[in-house]
């Protein structure tokens, strides 16, 4: 059976950007329907909208969250309290394991925390997924990790692999 993390990394290679390819992957156990799914989180790839802010791996996995522990009520703060804890929780252990959460710097592409490079803030078409795209990025390696650190935080044993 296909692990979350593989399922994630082939919507990725596929074409999907990384928010899409990590709710995509928890479409099913979240109960969505795929074509709102992808659309939802289609703005959050490259750091929402290519602006190379939070990585969308990190956006999508907030996304997941946000579906299995927020409330609907405004007035459920203790849940909101919770929903909070375990989106800091997640982007903690994105962070510790990659040493940021802002896309540009996992992408290394101005070496540091300051305004995007113009190239990339002003862009908004998507590189081709060739061959050389893959070897010089690492969202689908990062895309996998969200679902891990997902499947590990907040699914039970099993749930998050189904």
């Amino acid at each position: 059976m296909e692990s979350r993390r593989e399922k994630a990394i082939k919507l990725f290679k596929k074409g999907y950007n990384c928010s899409q390819s990590v709710v995509l992957a928890y479409a099913d156990v979240l109960g969505l329907d795929w074509d709102q799914a992808a659309k939802m989180s289609a703005s959050f790839g490259g750091g929402l909208g290519r602006l190379r802010h939070v990585c969308g791996t990190v956006s999508g996995m907030a996304m997941v969250a946000g579906m299995v522990t927020a409330s609907s009520d405004p007035e459920d703060k203790e849940q909101k309290k919770e929903n909070y804890e375990m989106i800091q929780k997640l982007a903690k252990e994105f962070e510790k394991q990659n040493g940021s959460i802002i896309c540009r710097e996992l992408l290394g592409l101005d070496g540091g925390k300051t305004a995007v490079a113009e190239e990339y803030q002003t862009g908004t078409v998507p590189e081709p997924r060739t061959p050389e795209y893959y070897k010089k990025r690492p969202c689908p390696e990062l895309v996998g990790q969200a679902c891990e650190i997902l499947d590990h935080m907040l699914f039970d044993a099993g749930e998050g692999n189904s």
